[in-house]
Protein backbone atom coordinates (compact mmCIF):
# COMPACT_ATOMS: atom_id res chain seq x y z
CA UNK A 1 0.00 0.00 0.00
CA UNK A 2 1.31 3.44 -0.90
CA UNK A 3 2.41 5.81 1.84
CA UNK A 4 -0.34 8.27 2.59
CA UNK A 5 1.46 10.17 5.31
CA UNK A 6 4.05 12.89 5.66
CA UNK A 7 6.33 13.25 8.67
CA UNK A 8 6.25 16.66 10.28
CA UNK A 9 9.19 16.02 12.57
CA UNK A 10 12.08 13.66 12.86
CA UNK A 11 15.24 13.88 14.90
CA UNK A 12 18.27 11.77 15.69
CA UNK A 13 17.47 9.43 18.51
CA UNK A 14 19.12 10.78 21.69
CA UNK A 15 18.24 10.34 25.31
CA UNK A 16 18.93 13.98 26.05
CA UNK A 17 16.42 15.06 23.43
CA UNK A 18 13.91 12.66 24.82
CA UNK A 19 14.44 13.97 28.30
CA UNK A 20 13.76 17.51 27.14
CA UNK A 21 10.58 16.38 25.42
CA UNK A 22 9.51 14.49 28.52
CA UNK A 23 9.85 17.69 30.53
CA UNK A 24 7.67 19.64 28.09
CA UNK A 25 4.92 17.37 26.76
CA UNK A 26 3.31 18.33 23.50
CA UNK A 27 0.24 20.50 23.68
CA UNK A 28 -1.09 18.80 20.55
CA UNK A 29 -2.13 15.60 22.32
CA UNK A 30 -5.87 15.05 22.10
CA UNK A 31 -8.01 12.41 23.83
CA UNK A 32 -9.17 10.93 20.56
CA UNK A 33 -7.79 8.65 17.84
CA UNK A 34 -6.26 9.88 14.63
CA UNK A 35 -7.41 6.76 12.77
CA UNK A 36 -10.37 4.51 13.43
CA UNK A 37 -11.57 1.53 11.42
CA UNK A 38 -15.00 0.30 12.56
CA UNK A 39 -15.80 -2.05 9.62
CA UNK A 40 -19.45 -1.05 10.08
CA UNK A 41 -19.77 -0.12 6.42
CA UNK A 42 -18.42 -3.42 5.11
CA UNK A 43 -15.04 -1.90 4.23
CA UNK A 44 -11.70 -0.87 5.81
CA UNK A 45 -12.74 2.77 6.11
CA UNK A 46 -10.92 5.25 8.35
CA UNK A 47 -13.84 7.24 9.76
CA UNK A 48 -11.51 9.86 11.32
CA UNK A 49 -8.88 10.75 8.73
CA UNK A 50 -9.94 8.98 5.55
CA UNK A 51 -6.75 6.88 5.46
CA UNK A 52 -8.55 3.80 4.25
CA UNK A 53 -7.12 0.31 4.20
CA UNK A 54 -7.78 -2.76 2.09
CA UNK A 55 -9.07 -6.25 2.79
CA UNK A 56 -6.63 -8.50 0.93
CA UNK A 57 -8.53 -11.67 0.11
CA UNK A 58 -7.58 -13.34 -3.20
CA UNK A 59 -9.62 -16.49 -2.61
CA UNK A 60 -12.71 -14.73 -1.24
CA UNK A 61 -12.81 -16.40 2.16
CA UNK A 62 -13.16 -13.33 4.39
CA UNK A 63 -16.41 -11.48 4.96
CA UNK A 64 -18.02 -8.60 6.80
CA UNK A 65 -20.78 -9.39 9.28
CA UNK A 66 -22.33 -7.59 12.23
CA UNK A 67 -19.99 -4.63 11.91
CA UNK A 68 -16.89 -6.84 11.92
CA UNK A 69 -14.37 -8.07 9.40
CA UNK A 70 -14.11 -11.81 9.86
CA UNK A 71 -10.91 -13.68 9.01
CA UNK A 72 -12.23 -16.88 10.54
CA UNK A 73 -11.56 -18.98 7.44
CA UNK A 74 -7.78 -18.53 7.48
CA UNK A 75 -7.40 -22.03 8.94
CA UNK A 76 -3.65 -22.00 9.49
CA UNK A 77 -2.74 -20.58 6.06
CA UNK A 78 0.70 -18.98 6.00
CA UNK A 79 1.60 -15.29 5.89
CA UNK A 80 4.44 -16.11 3.49
CA UNK A 81 2.41 -16.16 0.28
CA UNK A 82 2.23 -13.94 -2.77
CA UNK A 83 -1.13 -12.35 -2.10
CA UNK A 84 -1.12 -10.69 -5.51
CA UNK A 85 -1.74 -14.19 -6.90
CA UNK A 86 -5.37 -15.35 -7.22
CA UNK A 87 -4.26 -18.77 -5.97
CA UNK A 88 -3.16 -17.43 -2.56
CA UNK A 89 -5.20 -18.76 0.35
CA UNK A 90 -6.12 -16.57 3.28
CA UNK A 91 -6.96 -12.97 4.08
CA UNK A 92 -5.69 -10.00 6.10
CA UNK A 93 -6.19 -6.24 6.40
CA UNK A 94 -3.55 -3.99 4.82
CA UNK A 95 -3.44 -0.54 6.44
CA UNK A 96 -1.76 2.55 4.96
CA UNK A 97 2.01 2.83 4.93
CA UNK A 98 3.38 5.23 7.52
CA UNK A 99 0.44 4.81 9.89
CA UNK A 100 2.64 4.23 12.94
CA UNK A 101 5.51 6.58 12.13
CA UNK A 102 3.02 9.36 11.45
CA UNK A 103 1.36 8.86 14.84
CA UNK A 104 4.78 8.90 16.55
CA UNK A 105 5.71 12.14 14.77
CA UNK A 106 2.58 14.23 14.63
CA UNK A 107 0.98 14.19 18.07
CA UNK A 108 2.86 13.84 21.34
CA UNK A 109 6.27 13.22 19.86
CA UNK A 110 7.62 9.67 20.30
CA UNK A 111 4.26 8.43 21.56
CA UNK A 112 1.39 6.41 20.07
CA UNK A 113 -1.23 3.85 21.05
CA UNK A 114 -2.95 0.98 19.24
CA UNK A 115 -6.44 -0.16 20.21
CA UNK A 116 -8.17 -3.37 19.12
CA UNK A 117 -11.63 -4.81 19.64
CA UNK A 118 -11.15 -8.35 18.40
CA UNK A 119 -12.06 -12.02 18.88
CA UNK A 120 -9.76 -14.99 18.46
CA UNK A 121 -11.56 -17.95 16.93
CA UNK A 122 -8.59 -20.34 17.10
CA UNK A 123 -5.21 -19.58 18.65
CA UNK A 124 -2.32 -20.49 16.37
CA UNK A 125 1.29 -20.00 17.48
CA UNK A 126 2.59 -16.59 16.39
CA UNK A 127 -0.52 -15.59 14.44
CA UNK A 128 -0.62 -11.78 14.57
CA UNK A 129 -3.41 -9.65 15.93
CA UNK A 130 -1.33 -6.83 14.51
CA UNK A 131 2.09 -6.51 12.88
CA UNK A 132 3.54 -3.10 12.06
CA UNK A 133 6.89 -2.37 10.36
CA UNK A 134 8.64 -4.03 7.46
CA UNK A 135 10.16 -7.34 6.48
CA UNK A 136 13.53 -8.31 4.99
CA UNK A 137 11.78 -8.64 1.63
CA UNK A 138 10.12 -5.24 1.92
CA UNK A 139 6.59 -4.14 1.15
CA UNK A 140 3.93 -6.85 0.78
CA UNK A 141 6.45 -9.61 1.50
CA UNK A 142 6.54 -12.02 4.44
CA UNK A 143 9.17 -14.60 5.26
CA UNK A 144 11.58 -12.95 7.65
CA UNK A 145 11.93 -9.93 9.89
CA UNK A 146 15.37 -10.87 11.18
CA UNK A 147 17.00 -7.55 10.31
CA UNK A 148 14.07 -5.13 10.42
CA UNK A 149 12.20 -2.97 12.92
CA UNK A 150 8.68 -4.04 13.78
CA UNK A 151 6.07 -4.07 16.54
CA UNK A 152 3.81 -7.11 16.92
CA UNK A 153 0.76 -8.06 18.99
CA UNK A 154 0.40 -11.83 19.37
CA UNK A 155 -2.55 -13.67 20.99
CA UNK A 156 -0.26 -16.65 21.63
CA UNK A 157 3.47 -16.85 21.18
CA UNK A 158 5.12 -20.15 20.39
CA UNK A 159 8.27 -21.41 22.04
CA UNK A 160 10.55 -18.83 23.65
CA UNK A 161 13.85 -19.11 25.56
CA UNK A 162 12.10 -18.25 28.83
CA UNK A 163 8.91 -19.87 30.19
CA UNK A 164 7.31 -16.50 30.98
CA UNK A 165 7.30 -15.71 27.25
CA UNK A 166 6.20 -19.13 25.96
CA UNK A 167 2.61 -19.54 24.71
CA UNK A 168 1.60 -16.15 26.07
CA UNK A 169 -0.44 -13.19 24.90
CA UNK A 170 2.31 -10.66 24.18
CA UNK A 171 3.44 -7.48 22.51
CA UNK A 172 7.04 -7.12 21.37
CA UNK A 173 9.29 -4.59 19.70
CA UNK A 174 12.08 -5.85 17.43
CA UNK A 175 15.03 -3.87 16.13
CA UNK A 176 16.93 -4.18 12.86
CA UNK A 177 19.86 -5.52 14.86
CA UNK A 178 17.84 -8.62 15.74
CA UNK A 179 17.13 -7.74 19.38
CA UNK A 180 13.57 -8.14 20.70
CA UNK A 181 11.81 -7.42 24.01
CA UNK A 182 8.51 -9.14 24.93
CA UNK A 183 5.88 -7.77 27.25
CA UNK A 184 3.69 -10.77 28.11
CA UNK A 185 0.46 -11.65 29.90
CA UNK A 186 0.25 -14.67 32.21
CA UNK A 187 -1.51 -16.76 29.55
CA UNK A 188 -2.62 -16.79 25.93
CA UNK A 189 -5.53 -14.62 24.82
CA UNK A 190 -8.75 -16.55 25.43
CA UNK A 191 -10.54 -17.62 22.26
CA UNK A 192 -14.22 -17.24 21.49
CA UNK A 193 -14.85 -13.95 23.30
CA UNK A 194 -14.33 -10.35 22.23
CA UNK A 195 -11.42 -8.54 23.88
CA UNK A 196 -10.37 -4.92 24.20
CA UNK A 197 -6.60 -4.78 23.65
CA UNK A 198 -4.52 -1.60 23.95
CA UNK A 199 -0.79 -1.20 23.34
CA UNK A 200 0.86 2.08 24.34
CA UNK A 201 4.34 3.29 23.39
CA UNK A 202 5.97 6.24 25.15
CA UNK A 203 9.61 6.78 24.25
CA UNK A 204 9.73 9.76 26.61
CA UNK A 205 8.89 7.62 29.65
CA UNK A 206 12.01 5.78 30.84
CA UNK A 207 10.40 3.77 33.64
CA UNK A 208 10.35 0.72 31.35
CA UNK A 209 13.85 1.16 29.96
CA UNK A 210 16.30 3.51 28.32
CA UNK A 211 14.37 3.57 25.04
CA UNK A 212 10.94 4.19 26.57
CA UNK A 213 8.05 2.18 27.93
CA UNK A 214 5.85 -0.37 26.16
CA UNK A 215 2.58 -1.31 27.92
CA UNK A 216 -0.07 -3.93 27.26
CA UNK A 217 -3.69 -3.58 28.45
CA UNK A 218 -6.49 -6.13 28.32
CA UNK A 219 -10.17 -5.33 28.88
CA UNK A 220 -9.47 -2.05 30.64
CA UNK A 221 -6.62 -3.20 32.91
CA UNK A 222 -2.86 -3.03 32.66
CA UNK A 223 -1.38 -6.48 32.02
CA UNK A 224 2.32 -5.68 31.92
CA UNK A 225 4.87 -2.99 31.04
CA UNK A 226 8.50 -3.08 30.05
CA UNK A 227 11.10 -1.63 27.73
CA UNK A 228 10.76 -0.62 24.15
CA UNK A 229 13.60 -2.63 22.57
CA UNK A 230 16.61 -0.85 24.04
CA UNK A 231 19.61 -2.61 22.55
CA UNK A 232 18.96 -1.75 18.93
CA UNK A 233 17.16 1.47 19.95
CA UNK A 234 14.13 1.63 17.66
CA UNK A 235 13.12 5.18 16.83
CA UNK A 236 9.42 5.08 15.92
CA UNK A 237 9.56 8.55 14.39
CA UNK A 238 11.96 7.09 11.81
CA UNK A 239 10.13 3.78 11.64
CA UNK A 240 9.93 2.13 8.19
CA UNK A 241 6.38 0.80 8.30
CA UNK A 242 5.33 -0.22 4.80
CA UNK A 243 3.71 -3.43 6.12
CA UNK A 244 1.03 -2.37 8.58
CA UNK A 245 -1.15 -5.44 8.87
CA UNK A 246 -4.04 -6.82 10.84
CA UNK A 247 -3.80 -10.59 10.71
CA UNK A 248 -0.55 -11.08 8.75
CA UNK A 249 3.06 -11.41 9.95
CA UNK A 250 6.40 -10.13 8.65
CA UNK A 251 7.55 -13.74 9.11
CA UNK A 252 6.05 -16.89 7.61
CA UNK A 253 3.74 -17.42 10.58
CA UNK A 254 0.05 -18.37 10.37
CA UNK A 255 -2.53 -15.78 9.47
CA UNK A 256 -4.81 -14.65 12.29
CA UNK A 257 -7.93 -16.79 12.72
CA UNK A 258 -10.56 -14.49 14.18
CA UNK A 259 -12.46 -11.23 13.68
CA UNK A 260 -11.98 -7.49 14.20
CA UNK A 261 -14.74 -5.26 15.46
CA UNK A 262 -12.62 -2.10 15.53
CA UNK A 263 -9.03 -0.85 15.29
CA UNK A 264 -7.78 2.63 16.24
CA UNK A 265 -4.49 4.52 16.31
CA UNK A 266 -3.77 7.38 18.73
CA UNK A 267 -0.92 9.85 18.35
CA UNK A 268 -0.19 9.87 22.07
CA UNK A 269 0.22 7.34 24.87
CA UNK A 270 -3.12 6.58 26.47
CA UNK A 271 -3.18 6.78 30.25
CA UNK A 272 -4.60 3.95 32.35
CA UNK A 273 -7.75 6.03 32.85
CA UNK A 274 -8.01 6.66 29.10
CA UNK A 275 -7.85 2.92 28.48
CA UNK A 276 -10.49 2.18 31.10
CA UNK A 277 -12.78 4.89 29.75
CA UNK A 278 -12.44 3.51 26.22
CA UNK A 279 -13.13 -0.02 27.44
CA UNK A 280 -16.26 1.12 29.26
CA UNK A 281 -17.45 3.07 26.23
CA UNK A 282 -17.09 0.05 23.93
CA UNK A 283 -16.57 0.06 20.17
CA UNK A 284 -18.44 2.44 17.88
CA UNK A 285 -21.88 0.87 17.56
CA UNK A 286 -22.94 -0.33 14.17
CA UNK A 287 -26.26 -1.71 13.03
CA UNK A 288 -26.23 -5.48 13.21
CA UNK A 289 -26.32 -6.74 9.66
CA UNK A 290 -28.85 -9.58 9.46
CA UNK A 291 -30.65 -11.38 6.64
CA UNK A 292 -34.36 -11.15 5.97
CA UNK A 293 -36.79 -13.69 4.60
CA UNK A 294 -38.52 -12.53 1.41
CA UNK A 295 -41.73 -14.40 0.55
CA UNK A 296 -43.36 -14.01 -2.86
CA UNK A 297 -47.18 -14.16 -2.71
CA UNK A 298 -47.41 -14.77 -6.45
CA UNK A 299 -45.11 -17.78 -6.67
CA UNK A 300 -44.53 -18.96 -3.12
CA UNK A 301 -40.77 -18.59 -3.61
CA UNK A 302 -38.85 -17.97 -0.39
CA UNK A 303 -35.47 -16.25 -0.41
CA UNK A 304 -32.98 -15.65 2.37
CA UNK A 305 -32.00 -12.13 1.36
CA UNK A 306 -29.10 -9.89 2.32
CA UNK A 307 -30.27 -6.30 1.95
CA UNK A 308 -27.35 -4.94 3.99
CA UNK A 309 -24.07 -3.43 2.90
CA UNK A 310 -22.11 -6.27 4.45
CA UNK A 311 -21.47 -9.83 3.40
CA UNK A 312 -23.20 -12.33 5.67
CA UNK A 313 -22.21 -15.86 6.55
CA UNK A 314 -25.22 -18.04 7.34
CA UNK A 315 -24.77 -21.03 9.63
CA UNK A 316 -28.39 -22.18 10.04
CA UNK A 317 -32.01 -21.11 9.72
CA UNK A 318 -35.52 -22.27 10.50
CA UNK A 319 -38.94 -21.23 9.21
CA UNK A 320 -42.07 -22.02 11.21
CA UNK A 321 -45.75 -21.69 10.30
CA UNK A 322 -48.47 -22.30 12.88
CA UNK A 323 -51.05 -22.57 10.09
CA UNK A 324 -49.06 -25.23 8.23
CA UNK A 325 -48.56 -23.02 5.16
CA UNK A 326 -45.05 -24.30 4.42
CA UNK A 327 -44.65 -26.33 1.23
CA UNK A 328 -42.12 -28.84 2.49
CA UNK A 329 -42.29 -30.73 -0.83
CA UNK A 330 -41.28 -27.79 -3.02
CA UNK A 331 -38.73 -26.58 -0.47
CA UNK A 332 -35.12 -27.00 -1.61
CA UNK A 333 -31.96 -26.76 0.44
CA UNK A 334 -30.32 -23.34 0.52
CA UNK A 335 -27.12 -25.14 -0.44
CA UNK A 336 -28.65 -26.74 -3.54
CA UNK A 337 -26.49 -24.45 -5.68
CA UNK A 338 -23.44 -25.06 -3.47
CA UNK A 339 -23.16 -21.60 -1.98
CA UNK A 340 -21.28 -23.15 0.95
CA UNK A 341 -18.15 -24.46 -0.73
CA UNK A 342 -16.74 -26.24 2.31
CA UNK A 343 -19.79 -27.20 4.36
CA UNK A 344 -22.53 -29.83 4.28
CA UNK A 345 -26.07 -28.66 5.09
CA UNK A 346 -28.33 -31.05 6.97
CA UNK A 347 -32.09 -30.78 7.42
CA UNK A 348 -33.34 -31.05 11.00
CA UNK A 349 -37.05 -30.59 10.24
CA UNK A 350 -39.18 -31.05 7.13
CA UNK A 351 -42.89 -30.52 7.82
CA UNK A 352 -45.63 -28.06 6.80
CA UNK A 353 -45.16 -26.44 10.22
CA UNK A 354 -41.37 -26.26 10.35
CA UNK A 355 -38.43 -26.50 7.99
CA UNK A 356 -34.89 -26.12 9.29
CA UNK A 357 -31.37 -26.83 8.14
CA UNK A 358 -27.85 -25.88 9.06
CA UNK A 359 -24.19 -26.66 8.88
CA UNK A 360 -21.10 -26.49 11.05
CA UNK A 361 -17.95 -24.46 10.50
CA UNK A 362 -17.98 -21.08 8.82
CA UNK A 363 -21.33 -21.27 7.03
CA UNK A 364 -22.30 -20.11 3.57
CA UNK A 365 -21.73 -16.58 2.34
CA UNK A 366 -24.47 -14.31 1.04
CA UNK A 367 -23.05 -11.24 -0.65
CA UNK A 368 -24.39 -7.75 -0.06
CA UNK A 369 -27.63 -7.08 -1.98
CA UNK A 370 -27.92 -10.77 -2.92
CA UNK A 371 -30.15 -13.64 -1.86
CA UNK A 372 -30.37 -17.42 -1.74
CA UNK A 373 -33.58 -19.19 -2.72
CA UNK A 374 -35.01 -22.19 -0.91
CA UNK A 375 -37.58 -22.85 -3.66
CA UNK A 376 -41.33 -22.33 -3.59
CA UNK A 377 -41.37 -23.19 0.08
CA UNK A 378 -44.56 -21.29 0.98
CA UNK A 379 -48.11 -22.12 -0.03
CA UNK A 380 -49.64 -18.69 -0.72
CA UNK A 381 -52.53 -18.18 1.65
CA UNK A 382 -54.13 -15.59 3.91
CA UNK A 383 -51.90 -16.93 6.69
CA UNK A 384 -48.79 -14.76 6.54
CA UNK A 385 -47.47 -16.27 9.72
CA UNK A 386 -43.95 -17.41 8.84
CA UNK A 387 -41.44 -17.03 11.66
CA UNK A 388 -37.79 -16.81 10.59
CA UNK A 389 -34.86 -17.60 12.87
CA UNK A 390 -31.21 -17.79 11.87
CA UNK A 391 -27.65 -18.06 13.14
CA UNK A 392 -24.70 -16.30 11.53
CA UNK A 393 -21.17 -17.63 11.81
CA UNK A 394 -19.73 -16.58 15.14
CA UNK A 395 -23.10 -15.40 16.43
CA UNK A 396 -26.08 -16.51 18.47
CA UNK A 397 -29.56 -17.51 17.22
CA UNK A 398 -31.64 -14.48 16.29
CA UNK A 399 -35.14 -13.77 15.02
CA UNK A 400 -35.29 -12.31 11.51
CA UNK A 401 -37.65 -10.09 9.57
CA UNK A 402 -40.13 -11.64 7.14
CA UNK A 403 -41.10 -9.53 4.12
CA UNK A 404 -44.01 -10.48 1.85
CA UNK A 405 -44.01 -9.19 -1.73
CA UNK A 406 -46.27 -9.59 -4.75
CA UNK A 407 -50.06 -9.64 -5.27
CA UNK A 408 -49.98 -5.85 -5.61
CA UNK A 409 -48.86 -5.51 -2.02
CA UNK A 410 -51.96 -7.17 -0.55
CA UNK A 411 -52.37 -10.39 1.37
CA UNK A 412 -54.23 -13.30 -0.25
CA UNK A 413 -57.99 -13.05 0.42
CA UNK A 414 -59.53 -16.00 2.27
CA UNK A 415 -62.01 -16.41 -0.60
CA UNK A 416 -59.16 -16.68 -3.14
CA UNK A 417 -58.87 -20.44 -2.70
CA UNK A 418 -56.41 -20.97 -5.55
CA UNK A 419 -54.32 -17.96 -4.46
CA UNK A 420 -54.13 -16.41 -7.91
CA UNK A 421 -54.92 -12.90 -6.69
CA UNK A 422 -58.65 -12.76 -7.52
CA UNK A 423 -61.89 -14.22 -6.18
CA UNK A 424 -63.54 -15.72 -9.26
CA UNK A 425 -65.34 -18.74 -10.70
CA UNK A 426 -62.36 -21.02 -10.18
CA UNK A 427 -62.50 -20.32 -6.45
CA UNK A 428 -66.26 -20.93 -6.37
CA UNK A 429 -65.85 -24.35 -7.94
CA UNK A 430 -63.24 -25.24 -5.34
CA UNK A 431 -65.50 -23.95 -2.58
CA UNK A 432 -68.54 -25.82 -3.81
CA UNK A 433 -66.65 -29.08 -4.24
CA UNK A 434 -65.60 -29.02 -0.58
CA UNK A 435 -68.97 -27.90 0.78
CA UNK A 436 -70.33 -30.03 3.65
CA UNK A 437 -67.25 -32.26 3.50
CA UNK A 438 -65.43 -33.71 6.49
CA UNK A 439 -62.67 -31.27 7.38
CA UNK A 440 -61.72 -32.79 10.71
CA UNK A 441 -58.02 -32.93 11.57
CA UNK A 442 -56.99 -30.36 8.97
CA UNK A 443 -54.49 -27.58 9.55
CA UNK A 444 -55.57 -23.96 9.31
CA UNK A 445 -54.04 -23.79 5.83
CA UNK A 446 -55.91 -26.92 4.69
CA UNK A 447 -59.17 -25.57 6.10
CA UNK A 448 -58.71 -22.38 4.06
CA UNK A 449 -58.11 -24.43 0.91
CA UNK A 450 -61.35 -26.31 1.61
CA UNK A 451 -63.50 -23.21 1.98
CA UNK A 452 -63.64 -22.78 5.76
CA UNK A 453 -63.74 -19.00 5.57
CA UNK A 454 -64.55 -18.27 9.21
CA UNK A 455 -62.13 -20.79 10.73
CA UNK A 456 -64.71 -22.89 12.58
CA UNK A 457 -63.55 -26.19 11.08
CA UNK A 458 -66.36 -26.58 8.55
CA UNK A 459 -67.46 -25.43 5.10
CA UNK A 460 -71.16 -24.68 5.54
CA UNK A 461 -73.83 -22.12 4.87
CA UNK A 462 -72.09 -19.42 6.90
CA UNK A 463 -69.03 -19.80 4.68
CA UNK A 464 -71.28 -19.81 1.61
CA UNK A 465 -72.71 -16.43 2.54
CA UNK A 466 -69.23 -15.03 3.20
CA UNK A 467 -68.04 -16.29 -0.17
CA UNK A 468 -71.12 -14.98 -1.96
CA UNK A 469 -70.69 -11.49 -0.49
CA UNK A 470 -67.03 -11.36 -1.48
CA UNK A 471 -67.73 -12.66 -4.98
CA UNK A 472 -70.52 -10.14 -5.59
CA UNK A 473 -68.33 -7.31 -4.29
CA UNK A 474 -65.66 -8.28 -6.82
CA UNK A 475 -67.79 -9.36 -9.80
CA UNK A 476 -71.42 -8.27 -9.34
CA UNK A 477 -74.70 -10.03 -8.35
CA UNK A 478 -75.55 -11.14 -11.88
CA UNK A 479 -72.19 -12.87 -12.23
CA UNK A 480 -72.80 -14.81 -9.04
CA UNK A 481 -76.30 -15.87 -10.04
CA UNK A 482 -74.98 -17.24 -13.33
CA UNK A 483 -72.13 -18.96 -11.56
CA UNK A 484 -74.31 -20.67 -8.94
CA UNK A 485 -76.58 -21.99 -11.66
CA UNK A 486 -73.61 -23.57 -13.42
CA UNK A 487 -72.46 -25.70 -10.48
CA UNK A 488 -73.14 -29.39 -11.27
CA UNK A 489 -75.11 -31.77 -9.08
CA UNK A 490 -74.81 -33.01 -6.39
CA UNK A 491 -72.79 -29.99 -5.19
CA UNK A 492 -75.58 -27.52 -5.97
CA UNK A 493 -78.03 -29.60 -3.98
CA UNK A 494 -75.68 -29.52 -0.97
CA UNK A 495 -75.52 -25.74 -1.23
CA UNK A 496 -79.31 -25.46 -1.42
CA UNK A 497 -79.74 -27.83 1.52
CA UNK A 498 -77.14 -25.95 3.47
CA UNK A 499 -78.89 -22.67 2.73
CA UNK A 500 -82.25 -24.11 3.77
CA UNK A 501 -80.89 -25.46 7.03
CA UNK A 502 -79.31 -22.16 7.77
CA UNK A 503 -82.54 -20.25 7.09
CA UNK A 504 -84.61 -22.66 9.15
CA UNK A 505 -82.20 -22.31 12.01
CA UNK A 506 -82.40 -18.55 11.83
CA UNK A 507 -86.26 -18.52 11.86
CA UNK A 508 -86.48 -20.43 15.15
Amino acid sequence: MKRLWTIKHSAPFALTALAAIQATPSAEAQPSPVNRYTFNDGAVTDIISGQNGTLVDPSGIAFYSGGQVRLTNNNNFSSAQDFSSPTANGAYVDLPNGLISSAANNGSLYQFSLEFWATVQTNRDWARLGDFGTSVGGEDVSGSGATTDYLIVVPRTGGRPTPEETNKFSVSSHSAGGQEDFISAPSELAAGVEHHVVVTVDQTDFTGGGNGTLSLYLNGSLVNSGPVEDEGFIDFTLFSDNNNWLGRAQWGDPLFDGSYNEFSVYDYSLSAQDVLDSFNAGPVPGELAVPQLVVNRDTGEVTVNNATGEQLSLLSYSIASESGSIDNVAWTSIDATNFDANGVWTSTSDTPELIAEGTTGDGGQIASAAGRTIGNAWNPSPYEDLVFNFTLAGGSPLAGEVVYVGNDGAAIANTDLNADGVTDADDFYLFAAASQGDLSGMSAYELYKNGDLNGDGANNYVDFRLFKDAFIAANGAAAFAALAASVPEPTSLLLVVGAGVGLAFRRR
